[in-house]
């Protein structure tokens, strides 16, 4: 009996891995981006772990209210197209009053040579 439920409760916590799509960051030519700027802001919950996946190739930046600029100054994290990439942010918390969604939460910043979409999904787990 102990050992059917030790199985059932490895079972369970197995089953909390995963990924949840938060948003997009849309960002065209040049334009530095985050969660918060996009078209449609999301929220990322502080210490989260997430993975961004982009369409195109992309500089990324958690926890900066630096702008990401392309190759020099604030550059950020150079992305391929179709990269995935698992990453955390830390407790940068933006308190806006924008009355968006993005307010309250980690910062995820994006920047692209050219047009480039964004993928971040928060995973749970210990993959």
């Amino acid at each position: 009996m102990r050992a059917l439920t030790l199985v059932a409760l490895l079972s369970s916590l197995s089953a909390m891995a995963g990924e949840k799509l938060l948003g997009a960051i849309v960002s065209s030519a040049g334009a530095d981006t985050s969660n918060a700027s996009t078209a449609t802001p999301f929220q990322v919950a502080p210490k989260s772990k997430i993975t961004i996946w982009c369409n195109a190739s992309a500089s990324v930046l958690t926890d900066s209210n630096t702008a990401v600029t392309v190759g020099t100054g604030n550059p950020g994290l150079p992305l391929t197209a179709n990269e995935k990439f698992p990453t955390s942010v830390g407790s940068l918390v933006r308190v806006m009053g924008t009355g968006t969604a993005a307010d309250n939460g980690a910062v995820v910043r994006i920047v692209g040579a050219g047009a480039v979409t964004c993928y971040v999904y928060s995973r749970t787990g210990d993959e």
